[in-house]
C-alpha cells in the first residue's frame, strides 16, 4: 500500500480526497448534536455514487433468490479495502449459514455459525488481525454456495498514527463531557472523512442507544445499499477546507 501524506486534520472542515489525509497532532472538535453528525454520515455514504460497493447475488442457479444475499462491510470496490479496525464488522444482507475469515498468507482460518436472521457479526478469534494482511471473508449460505471478499488490514504504520488521532480525539470530548454516542459517531465522521468506510459503519453500529435518525440510517444500510433505488440523488457534503 503506497505511502500516505500526513497533515493536521479538523473534524469540522477537510476537503476530501481519494487518498486519507491523515495526522498525529490533536484534532478540533465541533459541537454538534448526534443528529447532524449521523446525517452528515448519511449523505456521505448514500450519495448517487456511494462509496461502498457490496458484493451482490450469486453465481449458481440453484440459489431460489441469489440477489438477497448482500455483503455490504467490508465491501468490494475496484481495490480492495483497507480497514483499520483488526476486529472488523461484518454486515451483509439475506440467510447465511457462516462466515469465514481466511488469512490470504498463513491459510489461517476464523469461522463463526450465524442464525438466518442475523445480518452482523464481529470478528472474535483471540488474536487480532494482523496489519498488512489480506484477509478473504466469505459467507455461506447453502450447499457448497458461497461469496468471498477481500480486505486488507492497513499497515502498522499508518495505522498507530489513526490510533493516536482517534485516541487524541476520545480524550477532547470526553473533557467536554460527551457521551459514548456522541464519541462513537465524531470518530465515524473521522473515518468518513479518511475514506475508511468499513470502520465508519462499524462505528455506527457499535452504538447500543436508539433514535429515530439512528434507526433510519441503518435501514437505510441496507435498502440503498443493496437494493438502490434509480431515483436516488443525494449529493456528497460539500466541506470546506482551510
Amino acid at each position: 500500500m503506497n505511502k500516505l501524506l500526513f497533515h493536521t486534520l479538523s473534524l469540522s472542515v477537510i476537503a476530501l480526497s481519494t487518498t486519507p489525509v491523515l495526522s498525529n497532532q490533536p484534532i478540533p472538535t465541533q459541537k454538534k448534536q448526534s443528529q447532524s453528525f449521523i446525517s452528515w454520515i448519511s449523505q456521505a455514504i448514500f450519495k448517487k455514487e456511494p462509496p461502498i460497493q457490496p458484493r451482490k447475488g450469486g453465481s449458481r442457479p440453484t440459489v431460489r433468490n441469489p440477489d438477497d444475499i448482500c455483503m455490504i462491510s467490508p465491501d468490494k470496490p475496484k481495490t480492495t479495502r483497507i480497514v483499520w479496525s483488526d476486529r472488523p464488522l461484518f454486515i451483509w444482507q439475506g440467510q447465511v449459514k457462516k462466515i469465514v475469515v481466511l488469512n490470504k498468507n498463513t491459510g489461517k482460518k476464523w469461522t463463526q455459525a450465524v442464525t438466518e436472521t442475523q445480518n452482523i457479526s464481529t470478528y472474535t478469534a483471540d488474536k487480532p488481525l494482523q496489519p498488512g494482511e489480506t484477509y478473504e471473508w466469505e459467507v455461506s449460505y447453502g450447499a457448497n454456495l458461497s461469496l468471498n471478499v477481500n480486505f486488507q488490514v492497513m499497515e502498522g504504520q499508518q495505522r498507530d498514527r489513526i490510533t493516536a488521532d482517534l485516541q487524541n480525539l476520545e480524550k477532547q470530548l470526553k473533557a467536554e463531557n460527551k457521551d459514548t454516542e456522541a464519541i462513537a459517531l465524531a470518530k465515524a465522521k473521522y473515518f468518513a472523512e479518511n475514506q475508511l468506510w468499513s470502520d465508519v459503519l462499524q462505528q455506527v453500529y457499535s452504538i447500543q442507544t436508539t433514535s429515530i435518525e439512528l434507526d433510519a440510517f441503518r435501514k437505510d444500510t441496507f435498502r440503498k445499499l443493496c437494493n438502490p433505488p434509480t431515483e436516488v440523488s443525494h449529493n456528497f457534503p460539500k466541506l470546506k477546507s482551510r
